[in-house]
């Protein structure tokens, strides 16, 4: 009976001694990467704008999906554009399903240099059926210069999408 009594107080110092003491910095996941952490959670963080250049299609194609689309992200915070249609798989008018283009993207910081985490989606509804292609990658970029950060050929040759980034920061 004499050891419990020495061992609750014990027991009930070190409770106290685990909730006062600091956590580390909590992980934050980026979309399709390993989680960064972030060494003060609480400071300010760098601030970026994303400008996406997208280009292609077939040769001589004027495509729906080019062009330049642009997003605003802190850092670690994902973002996600979306521009097409939704339309339908059969005459009948159901089930219908999105086309167009897709871009998710989220960043952490390597040095004065982006860790640019990407997606890009391209799809579209032909007589045949649905045509998707698809590009997931992470890619490091320099700000205020242009990069390639994904690059898609489709399967029949026809069709090739780049996607190019270009980061201006903020804050």
């Amino acid at each position: 009976m004499h050891h419990a009594r020495a061992f609750v107080p014990a027991f009930v110092a070190f409770s106290f001694l685990a909730c006062a003491s600091p956590r580390p910095a909590p992980a934050v996941s980026t979309s399709h990467g390993p989680a960064t952490a972030f060494p003060n959670p609480n400071a300010p963080r760098h601030m970026y704008r994303l400008n996406f250049t997208v280009s292609g299609g077939a040769a001589g194609e004027t495509n729906g999906a080019d062009g330049t689309y642009s997003m605003t992200l802190e850092e670690g915070r994902r973002g996600e554009i979306v521009s097409g249609a939704n339309v339908p798989l059969s005459s009948a008018g159901t089930p219908r399903m999105d086309v167009g283009l897709k871009i998710k993207a989220t960043y952490a910081l390597v040095g004065d240099d982006l860790l640019l985490d990407s997606a890009l989606e391209v799809s579209s509804g032909e007589s045949s059926g649905i045509h998707k292609m698809s590009a997931v990658g992470q890619a490091l970029v320099a700000p205020n210069k242009p990069a390639v950060v994904a690059s898609i050929d489709d399967a029949q040759g026809k069709k090739r999408y780049a996607l190019t980034v270009a980061a201006t920061k903020l804050r």
